[in-house]
């Protein structure tokens, strides 16, 4: 990057987890992994030039969709530059998720290297149906789950102001989380070097793989479907255990792993927000991967531990992700450092938008590639429903143990939920 003139000026040290993925681009360039293809429902035919228009003030208004990212002085800077105007491509009718993604990655119209972060596709329902959906391909590096859900939005309130021909509020200020100063780095490091003194990487493929090959790798997915109802007994059994139902579904899948693979102690890594609340309306990848430590998943009171080792963790989460490695990973290894499983938790209300002639909501993020050696995203949708996807890499260990991994799981949770003068009767 230039250090001289007015990109200079303006440019701002990158966060831990922009850090992550611009290096995660680099370690494997174009993995599907790194990209978010996220899904807007419209309810009706929108019109085309004004989505358009309206994606392009999105883009506008959000600094962190037109961010470029380059190395100087032995650190990662981040500038914005004047917004590009997102490509609004054409589908066949009815063209799914799947063949979306297969489509939108050979057209190479992504490039954050140049602050191209958004490209998008339209669909219409086949037949008579009124329906259209649009897809939107964003890269991890600027974008988590819960940025969508303020891209569609705004995206629904530009489209309307744009058909009134109304103009478009300022743009939002640049606004990052502060890093911790050099005291409470220290104090973080020192609580997560106890927190995981010598836990053991969970059993898998021991010589591997690494994160480049992870993200190299064809995603062997398998769709779970709870049964109706289950949602439901979740919350009631959360509600039992004074907890949210994010702790009876991760001691769940915590419980499975161990019943496939024995492990007594071992991490997952969940997903966690860093918004705060003058970030609430921001996009951007605000979040960053809370290592929970598991040990003795089946024991009685395993959900309650679990809940008390994440809140722990909440505490002394903002320690930046590159700085918690380093604090804790204290033998080599090829593997993910610190967790290889994965659970993310996507529970958060999908209003319907009026966006002037036609409504706009969005649908729960699937991944398009590896991100560990197995990650299961669940996602609770309309009435309680559940409703996710198990993820592993093609060829590896979990990749054949999906569908048990899924039964595991509904059998710990049918456990879980069921009370003490239930099993009696």
């Amino acid at each position: 990057m230039d250090t001289s003139g007015p990109l200079h000026a303006e440019r701002r040290a990158a966060t831990a987890t922009e850090r992550q993925f611009w290096f995660a681009e680099r370690i494997a360039p174009g993995s599907p992994a790194w990209r978010v293809l996220s899904t807007v429902r419209i309810d009706g035919p929108p019109d085309r030039e004004a989505l358009a228009a309206a994606a392009a003030r999105v883009v506008a208004r959000h600094p962190a969709l037109r961010s470029v990212f380059a190395p100087a002085d032995g650190e990662l800077w981040c500038a914005t530059v004047p917004p590009a105007e997102p490509p609004l491509l054409e589908l066949p009718p009815g063209t799914a998720f799947d063949a979306a993604a297969r489509e939108l990655a050979r057209t190479g119209l992504l490039d954050p290297g140049t602050g191209r972060h958004v490209v998008l596709a339209l669909t219409e329902d086949p037949g008579d149906a009124p329906g259209t959906t649009l897809y939107v391909l964003t890269h991890h590096l600027v974008y988590d789950g819960l940025s969508h859900e303020v891209f569609t939005a705004d995206l629904a309130r530009a489209h309307a102001r744009v058909v009134a021909g109304e103009p478009e509020p300022a743009p939002l200020a640049r606004t990052v989380p502060r890093p911790p100063d050099a005291v409470r780095r220290d104090e973080l490091a020192a609580y997560w070097r106890t927190a995981l003194d010598g836990v053991p990487d969970l059993p898998g493929d021991d010589d591997g793989p690494t994160q480049r090959e992870l993200a190299r790798t064809e995603p062997h997915g398998h769709v779970v479907r709870f049964p109706d109802g289950v949602g439901a007994a979740v919350r009631e059994a959360a509600r039992r255990l004074a907890c949210p139902p994010f702790a009876v579904l991760l001691t769940a899948y915590a419980q499975a792993l161990h019943d496939l693979c024995g492990a007594e102690d071992f991490c997952i890594g969940t997903p966690v927000s860093t918004r705060t609340p003058e970030l609430e309306d921001a996009i951007g990848c605000l979040l960053t991967t809370l290592p929970v430590r598991i040990r003795l998943p089946a024991a009685a009171d395993a959900c309650e531990r679990t809940w008390t080792t994440f809140t722990d963790g909440l505490f002394h989460m903002d320690l930046p992700q590159d700085d918690l490695v380093r604090a804790v990973r204290t033998r080599p290894g090829r593997r993910m450092p610190l967790y290889q499983a994965l659970f993310a938790y996507e529970s958060w209300p999908r209003p319907v938008h009026d966006a002037g002639p036609v409504r706009m909501r969005t649908e729960p993020v699937t991944p398009l590639g590896t991100q560990a050696e197995v990650l299961f995203q669940l996602n609770e949708l309309p009435g309680r429903r559940l409703e996710g996807m198990l993820q592993a890499p093609a060829g590896g260990f979990w990749a054949g143990c999906l569908a048990k991994l899924s039964d595991a799981i509904e059998h710990r949770l049918a456990l879980l939920t069921t009370t003490t003068e239930e099993i009696a009767r």
